[in-house]
C-alpha cells in the first residue's frame, strides 16, 4: 500500500510541476479545460489515498472498530503503514481540509460582495458604465453576471481599443471564466502541490479571453494595444479603486499583462500532442494507484473481519 500512496503523491508533485509548462504549450482554452478538471482529479486522490491511510491506523481504536466487524487487534498487526506515518496523514489531511473551506468561504464571501455591489446595474450581460474616474473593467461573477467598466476606462481608449476591451469582457461572460477559476483554486487549497497550477490556470483564462477578442475584433495587434494601455493606464492611477476589485471577478488587466501581450503579438499557440499525452498517461496512473490503495485497504479491513472473533 505504501508503494501505491507514494506513486499518488509523487505524480501530484509532478503535475503541480510540469501543469504551468503545458498550459503554455496548449492553446489557453484548451490549457484551461484540461488543468482544472485535471487538477481536482488529482487533488482528490491525494485526499483519499490520505484518508485511507489514515484510516488504517483510526481503525484500530477499539471504539471505532465497535462500528465495524473487524479487530483492531488484527488491524493493528496487519496494517502495513506504520502507525507514525498514518497520524501524518491524518494531520495533513485535517489542514487541507480547513484551508479547503477556509478558500471556500473567502470566496463565497467575495462573490456575495461583488452581488451586493453590482447585481442591480442594468440587466443580466449589459455593459454597465460606471462614473468614475478610476480606470477600471471587469466581468462579475455571477451566474447572470454583468461587463463593469468606468468612465475613467473609457476615456483612456479609442473607439476601437474600447470594443476590444468589450470584446475580451464578454469572453469572460460567456464562459463563466470565473469559475473555472475557482475550481483551481480549491484543488490548489485542497492540494499545496497545486498552487502554481492555480497561477497558471488564472493566466490561461485572461489568454483565452484575449484570443477570443483577437477572433472578435478580427486584430490581434488591436487587442494587444487595448491591453497594453488599459493596463498602463491602471498602474498610473494610484488611487483606491471605487469599483470592487476582487479577485473573484475577471479583470482584463489580470494576470501577467507583459506575457499576454506578447503571446497576442506571435501566431496563436498550436495543440502539443506530447503533453496532452503526458498528461492522460499522468491520471491514468492516479487513477490506478488510487484504486489499488483502495483495494488494498478494503482487503486489510476484510482480512482482520474474517480472521477475528465475532463481537459481544
Amino acid at each position: 500500500m505504501i508503494a501505491s500512496v507514494l506513486v499518488v503523491l509523487v505524480c501530484a508533485g509532478m503535475y503541480g510541476w510540469s501543469a504551468p509548462v503545458l498550459a503554455r504549450s496548449l492553446s489557453p482554452a484548451m490549457a484551461t479545460r484540461l488543468l482544472v478538471p485535471a487538477g481536482m482529479a488529482v487533488s482528490t486522490a491525494v485526499w483519499f489515498v490520505l484518508a485511507v491511510t489514515a484510516f488504517t491506523w483510526i481503525g484500530q481504536d477499539a471504539e471505532i472498530a465497535e462500528l465495524g466487524p473487524w479487530s483492531p487487534q488484527r488491524v493493528r498487526a496487519l496494517a502495513p503503514i506504520a502507525p507514525g506515518i498514518a497520524e501524518i496523514a491524518l494531520g495533513i489531511l485535517a489542514v487541507v481540509c480547513v484551508r479547503t473551506v477556509l478558500r471556500l468561504v473567502a470566496r463565497t464571501r467575495a462573490l456575495l460582495r461583488i452581488h451586493r455591489l453590482c447585481g442591480g446595474l442594468g440587466r443580466p450581460g449589459a455593459v454597465v458604465v460606471v462614473d468614475s474616474d478610476v480606470p477600471d473593467a471587469f466581468t462579475t461573477p455571477e451566474a447572470t453576471g454583468r461587463i463593469i467598466v468606468t468612465s475613467g476606462m473609457l476615456a483612456t481608449l479609442t473607439d476601437d481599443e474600447r470594443a476590444a476591451l468589450v470584446a475580451h469582457e464578454r469572453s469572460h461572460l460567456r464562459h463563466r471564466h470565473s469559475w473555472w477559476i475557482l475550481a483551481a483554486e480549491v484543488a490548489a487549497a485542497a492540494n499545496p502541490f497545486l498552487s502554481r497550477t492555480s497561477q497558471a490556470v488564472r493566466h490561461a483564462v485572461e489568454r483565452w479571453a484575449d484570443e477570443d477578442a483577437a477572433v472578435d475584433v478580427a486584430d490581434r495587434r488591436l487587442v494587444a494595444r487595448a491591453l497594453a494601455r488599459a493596463a498602463l493606464t491602471r498602474q498610473a492611477h494610484t488611487r483606491a479603486l471605487s469599483a470592487p476589485s476582487d479577485s473573484a471577478a475577471t479583470a482584463a488587466v489580470g494576470g501577467d499583462v507583459p506575457t499576454r501581450v506578447q503571446a497576442l503579438m506571435d501566431p496563436p499557440t498550436r495543440h502539443v500532442r506530447a503533453g496532452v499525452a503526458a498528461l492522460v498517461a499522468l491520471l491514468v496512473v492516479v487513477t490506478t494507484a488510487g484504486a489499488v490503495v483502495e483495494r488494498q485497504g478494503e482487503h486489510l479491513f476484510e482480512e482482520a473481519t474474517t480472521t477475528s472473533a465475532p463481537h459481544h
